[in-house]
Parts: C-alpha cells; sequence; structure tokens
C-alpha cells in the first residue's frame, strides 16, 4: 500500500511538472504570448525584457525541483508510474495556473495581448479540467507508463527550457538621439534603450534596420551587457 501511495504521489509531481514545462517552453519561449509576470510588470526595453526571462527562469526552476522530487520519489521502486495519477497531476497544475495565476493573483493570462483575454483563459482551464476527468477515468483500469521511457521524456522537455527564446533582435549604434528616432520610424523598428550617444534599437527585420542605419551613416556598437549600462528608457 505505501508503494502504490508512493508511486502515486510521484505521478502526480511528474504530470505537474510536465503542465509547468509545457506552459513555460511553450507559451513563454516559442509563442511568447506571456511571461510570468507580464500582468504585473510592461514590457517595452531591453532590461524590462531581462527581468521577464529571469522570473521566467525562476519559474522553470520551480518545476526542476518539482520534477526532482517526483524522480526521487521513484528512486529504487518497483512498478510503473500509474497514468491516472500523471494525467491527475497534469491537469491539476492547469487549473491551479488559472484560478491562482491568472485570475486571483493577475500575474498574467494566457494570450496577453489578447482583446477577449478571458476565452484564452477559459480553454486553458479546461484543458485542466479534461485531463483530470481522463486521470480519474485511467484510474479505474490498470494503464501505466514505464519509469524508463517516462523519466526520459520528462528530462528532455525539461532541458527544453535551455532553448533560446525566439524574439526580436537587439542591435546598437552610435548616434545622436534625434537620429535614433529617425532610424527607428525608417527601419520599422522599436527603440528598447538610448543614452550616452548610444542607442538600442529592437526589430524583427534585422538586415532591413542595418541599411537604414547605414543609410543614415551610424556607427554600429556592442549591445551593453548590462541592462542598465547605458539606457534610460525607451
Amino acid at each position: 500500500m505505501a508503494d502504490r501511495a508512493r508511486r502515486a504521489w510521484a505521478a502526480g509531481l511528474l504530470g505537474f511538472a510536465l503542465g509547468g514545462f509545457l506552459d513555460g517552453i511553450l507559451l513563454h519561449q516559442v509563442l511568447q504570448w506571456h511571461h510570468l509576470l507580464s500582468g504585473w510588470i510592461p514590457g517595452g526595453t531591453l532590461d524590462l525584457e531581462r527581468l521577464q526571462v529571469w522570473w521566467d527562469g525562476l519559474f522553470h526552476a520551480a518545476h526542476y525541483l518539482v520534477l526532482a522530487l517526483g524522480l526521487a520519489l521513484l528512486w529504487g521502486g518497483g512498478g510503473a508510474i500509474p497514468a491516472g495519477w500523471f494525467a491527475i497531476g497534469f491537469g491539476a497544475w492547469h487549473v491551479l495556473d488559472a484560478v491562482v495565476n491568472h485570475w486571483a493573483l493577475g500575474l498574467h493570462r494566457i494570450r496577453q495581448d489578447s482583446p477577449q483575454p478571458l476565452l484564452w483563459d477559459l480553454v486553458f482551464f479546461a484543458l485542466g479540467l479534461a485531463a483530470i476527468g481522463l486521470g480519474t477515468a485511467w484510474r479505474r483500469r490498470p494503464a501505466g507508463l514505464a519509469r524508463g521511457p517516462a523519466a526520459l521524456v520528462l528530462l528532455l522537455a525539461a532541458g527544453g527550457a535551455a532553448l533560446p527564446a525566439r524574439g526580436p533582435a537587439f542591435l546598437a549604434y552610435a548616434m545622436p538621439a534625434e537620429q535614433a528616432v529617425l532610424l527607428a520610424a525608417m527601419a520599422d523598428a522599436r527603440l528598447a534603450g538610448l543614452g550616452d550617444g548610444l542607442a538600442v534599437l529592437a526589430t524583427a527585420d534585422a538586415p532591413r534596420l542595418r541599411r537604414a542605419a547605414l543609410a543614415l551613416g551610424a556607427r554600429p556598437a556592442p549591445v551593453p551587457l548590462l541592462p542598465g549600462q547605458c539606457l534610460t528608457g525607451g
């Protein structure tokens, strides 16, 4: 009985961790629909974006701990991982995230920029309920997940958090403030930082920005290593 309870807890924790990794990797990094604190911290400058990514890193680190605890509970035990409890843990993450983070605390919404954010939140919430329902049904059947393949899949999913996030390119040029504003307008770029004769621009079309900068005679400069090194806002 003790072994069954341990495997149930392990499966639930692994499912919970996988739910968090799916959110962080797919929605935070790949699609960039939101960051963990998008509802509390505005974007718009390079240093604010770095702060958002730092909090996303803490989010992933917390789920690594949950994953490690689930794997520790499996260490040295026998039998398969209960698929029902795995699905329940996966769904529990979605329900908890929707209720606590989206609605109670307002940390972020699924589609932060959507005109109907509640619709996306409800889809996310419904996914969690469906997973819990499926897991409850599976508990009545002897379905299970082999420990080795399941642990490998989870570790690979967790490792995906190390992939670089998709986003705009940041280019820096030494130029006066007036020229930087003109360059941003010419290249359809966003002025991410400005100060001490250095302008940092964010763009999805780096070649176009480089051509426009060349036309204005701007001199390329390295992007500052520290968030506030030469940036006063933008």
